[in-house]
């Protein structure tokens, strides 16, 4: 090779790498103050929403040709920011044009990238956004995702719009909600796509909490089993224990106490798995439940309910369950009346607090009348604070259950109890000589009384 083609080669590499460097130099500069730009917005987002904006702002303006590559990122995320502070501000137009500008780059950016910003922006503006506004949102995000094909996140979204429209009481709309998520999870045969189990149950657990507040049963009977049948594919605590709460919530509604327990039970061992702070309230229905089933289980042994032994409202029911178990009647009451224990806070534990009290008159009254073999109707209604009426009632009930062997004696306003065997062979026969000494004596008083006359 010659002298001059070596001049050539080197002069012509020189050229080039000199034109190289400072085209890289530029890009770098630009580069640097674009994410400089993203940072200092992102540092001052909540002491200085206006200059976040300002500064997101500019790296709209210097990122506007971008198509691809680390720009496209810096952009989309500066985008999502700008939202997230227009709604903050309460400027809900430009929220929403800003978003939409969002959306419109979801399909050059990766399905994390989108998924990770658009539900950013949702958990975000859900607070504080009024419901109309709030619609408007998921209705651009649905429509945009449905174009983008990304269906996945699109039965994400439409499961948050449910619980929105369940948190707002828009029934209809959850219903509506519901229907579709589950017909988008089926195969075209009608078959469950069991690659999407976990959303089925998430639309099979929004239905159920609808359910469940609209009181119906027989549709929760009907969807309940199909969720147990997904849920050994699906292991995710925070759906399982939305459902296993409905369903000890469906077993109560049943008056099946027992079954509703082992829901409860069930559910909170899944909130607390989740971390989820339902795990508490869940935890007071375990022990609701564990008293209606009149159960020796101590829902307190778990290891699971010792974190809870130190908390105000658990350290209440643990009384009350003591007081129940203790036939302590003005123990129990003084529990439910405190209210620091905020147990008649809860509407779903007041509903049930009229039959636990039924419960704890029933168990009081079992064991007032255990070593008796006949006892007043007075003296027990004074024990229990009731009416004789409704002691009576109680009675009734206990004997049709099985659950007290006797009968009442209205005559002599008493309940006789029926022990068996010799001994009660034995107050059978002193129980029937007492009666006809009674008759003896009603009919001397009677003959005494035409004698006078």
């Amino acid at each position: 090779m010659s002298d001059d083609e070596y001049e050539y080669d080197y002069g012509s590499d020189d050229a080039y790498d000199y034109g190289s460097d400072g085209d890289e130099e530029q890009e770098d500069d630009e580069a640097i103050e674009i994410e400089n730009a993203f940072y200092e917005g992102d540092d001052c987002k909540a002491e200085d929403p206006a200059r976040a904006l300002e500064m997101f702002g500019k790296v709209i303006d210097l990122t506007k040709d971008a198509t691809e590559g680390d720009e496209l990122k810096w952009r989309f995320g500066a985008l999502g920011n700008i939202v997230i502070l227009h709604a903050g501000l309460g400027d809900h137009a430009r929220m929403l044009e800003m978003y939409e500008q969002m959306l419109a780059y979801i399909s050059m950016v990766t399905r994390n990238e989108c998924t990770d910003s658009i539900n950013k922006v949702l958990d975000s503006v859900s607070s504080g956004t009024s419901l109309v506004h709030l619609q408007k949102i998921y209705e651009v995000t649905l429509q945009a995702l449905k174009s983008a094909n990304n269906e996945r996140l699109w039965l994400n979204t439409n499961i948050k719009l449910g619980r929105v429209h369940l948190e707002a009481k828009n029934y209809g709309r959850v219903a509506d909600i519901a229907r579709e998520l589950q017909v988008a999870c089926r195969l075209p045969d009608g078959s469950d796509d069991v690659t999407k189990g976990s959303y089925l149950l998430e639309a099979y657990a929004l239905e159920i909490q609808l359910c469940t507040l609209t009181h119906n049963t027989p549709r929760i009977k009907e969807i309940y089993p199909k969720t147990e049948a997904l849920s050994a594919a699906v292991a995710d605590p925070r759906i399982m224990g939305i459902i296993r709460e409905e369903g000890g919530k469906m077993f109560m509604g049943l008056s099946q106490w027992g079954e509703a327990y082992n829901e409860f039970y069930a559910a909170f061992r899944n909130y607390q798995e989740g971390g989820n702070p339902r795990a508490k309230t869940c935890l007071k229905y375990v022990v609701l439940s564990n008293m209606l089933a009149l159960s020796d289980i101590n829902p307190f042994a778990a290891r699971e309910a010792k974190v809870f032994q130190d908390d105000r409202e658990i350290t209440a029911m643990m009384d009350l369950r003591m007081a129940y178990e203790s036939n302590d009647m003005p123990g129990f009451e003084r529990v439910l009346s405190n209210k620091s224990n905020k147990i008649l806070e809860d509407d779903y534990l007041e509903r049930f607090v009229e039959r636990l009290r039924y419960r704890m008159r029933e168990s009081v009254l079992l064991n007032l009348v255990k070593p008796y073999v006949r006892i007043g109707l007075d003296f027990v209604a004074a024990e229990l604070n009731l009416e004789a009426a409704a002691v009576e009632d109680i009675v009734v009930r206990l004997i049709l259950d099985g659950r007290v062997a006797g009968k009442i004696d209205q005559v002599r306003r008493c309940i006789v109890l029926d022990r068996g065997g010799a001994a009660g062979a034995a107050i059978a026969k002193d129980y029937e000589g007492l009666q006809k000494w009674s008759k003896a004596l009603f009919d001397l008083n009677d003959s005494l009384g035409l004698k006078v006359t």
